[in-house]
């Protein structure tokens, strides 16, 4: 053990994550969302991109509430916290509408239902001891839930779509009623589906139930 300790010592962090268990991998908690938002999303996504002859723009459609880090050896205990926590949770619904914009780089849809979304973070940051590996690996929790249309455009491509973009239309809602934890480890580029945690709006001492189910 002493020379094990030794060699953390002498290897850092890096040793520590070659370590069985130890591993450090990254998490995603985000909102299930419908097929056909994601589908009405991707259509946006792409008709800008088109229009505005850019690369080919992300049709990845995400709405995450955290984002973190975690060792492997704590997997387990996290995923029983969150699915107790989410589990609590009584499904709503959600509204987007029309455009928004941060000067001058990025055209997204804005929510305008977040009054439902800080209750959902209030109750993730009391588990913020679960959802990171050491005190200076800190989760991210989202408190601007939008889709991103575009991001990083040049001046003058922002200044002419956002004179078209500041008078559209878009509406959309839907109810959120299920979570999926998502997963990657170091190296991967696409995300994994870990679990997917239901909105079931039970009192705690049926959410402590159901974990032993």
């Amino acid at each position: 053990m002493a020379a094990t300790i030794e060699t953390l010592a002498k290897g850092g962090m890096g040793a520590l994550s070659a370590m069985p268990g130890y591993q450090l991998h990254e998490y995603q908690l985000v909102i299930a969302l419908p097929e056909a938002l994601r589908e009405k999303l991707r259509r946006a996504r792409q008709q800008f991109h088109a229009q505005y002859q850019l690369p080919g723009g992300n049709t990845v459609v995400m709405l995450p509430l955290v984002k973190f880090k975690q060792r492997q050896l704590l997997e387990e205990r996290m995923r029983n916290s969150l699915q107790k926590m989410v589990s609590g949770w009584k499904p709503l619904q959600l509204h987007y509408k029309d455009f928004s914009s941060q000067p001058t780089h990025s055209i997204f849809i804005p929510m305008i239902s977040r009054q439902n979304w800080q209750p959902l973070l209030r109750d993730l940051k009391s588990l913020q001891y679960m959802l990171r590996p050491d005190k200076e690996q800190q989760p991210f929790f989202v408190s601007e839930p939008v889709f991103t249309l575009a991001s990083r455009l040049a001046p003058g491509i922002y200044d002419k779509a956002w004179q078209q973009y500041a008078h559209r239309q878009f509406t959309a809602q839907f109810k959120a009623e299920a979570c999926l934890l998502l997963k990657r480890s170091a190296g991967d580029s696409h995300w994994q589906i870990l679990q997917r945690l239901e909105w079931r709006n039970l009192p705690i001492g049926v959410q402590q139930a159901s974990l032993f189910a």
